[in-house]
């Protein structure tokens, strides 16, 4: 597919918010009980709120939402949804769409988006931290219960809360694609967890380091954890567990997490967390200090 023929617009009509119900049944293997119904974000688009459909072609591939929210007495976007089809998946929609959305902040004269995503997706993850820009300071436990798409059903829907300063330095330069962050084995990081191989590429947490006070830590996950709960729901427990243990007890020492980098070979990922002021983490990329 070329993405030169994708076009993003504000949905008007009943037949484009029922296409956004199916973009969710093919991305997410959502049952109904499960997905956003079309009257819902109708009602969000009507009421000024951010939702945008992409087309390939005529055909509805991609949508994104999302609505104003309040922290610490500050107007937000809140991206509740971002989806697209499988078959369009890794075609470059997903980024279109964020950058639709961080337009539309901008034009509401808002400077931060916040979401959700599961920790343990390593994909998401280059995406959010990579591509965009994002940071977390938060880990909530089991934020949605037990949900029963195929993404999330068997594990705990623990997740990171993400910000995305839209207008920092840290994101312009991430959006534009300069400044990736370099391999584990050209940094002095310390690595907090240890894992091994069984099996055919499965990866399992062996055990991890809760006392660590170094500046800059990194925590392994795995490449393919979707892969490591259809094999094995109890590694994808315990993985689950430790980096929930991991996480919690480092951002309530005042961590924050700003990157996911790999190793050399493409093999294995790492997310970096740093002791650092939220301000340093957008204004410098954290590496060339």
């Amino acid at each position: 597919m070329e993405v030169t023929k994708v076009k993003i617009v504000i949905p008007e009509n009943p037949d484009e918010f029922k296409a956004m119900e199916e973009i969710q049944r093919d991305a997410w293997n959502a049952e109904d009980i499960t997905i956003t119904p079309a009257h819902v974000l109708r009602a969000a688009q009507m009421s000024g709120n951010c939702v945008f459909l992409a087309y390939c072609g005529e055909e509805p591939a991609g949508y994104v939402f999302g609505f104003l929210g309040i922290h610490n007495k500050k107007l937000y976007l809140h991206s509740h949804q971002v989806g697209v089809k499988r078959k369009y998946q890794n075609s470059g929609i997903g980024a279109m769409l964020k950058l639709k959305q961080r337009e539309y902040a901008i034009n509401m004269g808002i400077d931060l988006i916040r979401w959700t995503f599961d920790p343990l997706q390593a994909k998401n993850a280059y995406f959010n931290f990579v591509k965009l820009g994002v940071v977390s300071r938060e880990y909530i436990e089991n934020l949605y219960g037990e949900l029963r798409d195929g993404l999330n059903q068997g594990v705990s829907t623990d997740r990171f809360f993400v910000e995305w300063y839209i207008l920092s330095p840290r994101v312009v330069s991430r959006i534009r694609g300069e400044n990736r962050p370099p391999h584990i084995e050209d940094l002095e990081v310390t690595v907090v967890t240890q894992t091994r191989i069984e099996g055919t590429n499965l990866v399992v947490l062996k055990d991890y380091e809760t006392s660590v006070h170094e500046k800059i830590l990194a925590v392994e996950i795995p490449l393919n954890f979707n892969e490591i709960k259809e094999r094995s729901l109890k590694l994808a427990t315990d993985w689950r567990m430790g980096t929930r243990e991991l996480f919690k007890n480092y951002l309530s020492k005042g961590y924050i997490v700003a990157d996911l980098i790999y190793s050399a070979d493409r093999r294995r990922c790492f997310y970096v967390l740093l002791k650092r002021s939220l301000n340093e983490v957008l204004n410098k990329d954290w590496w060339l200090d």
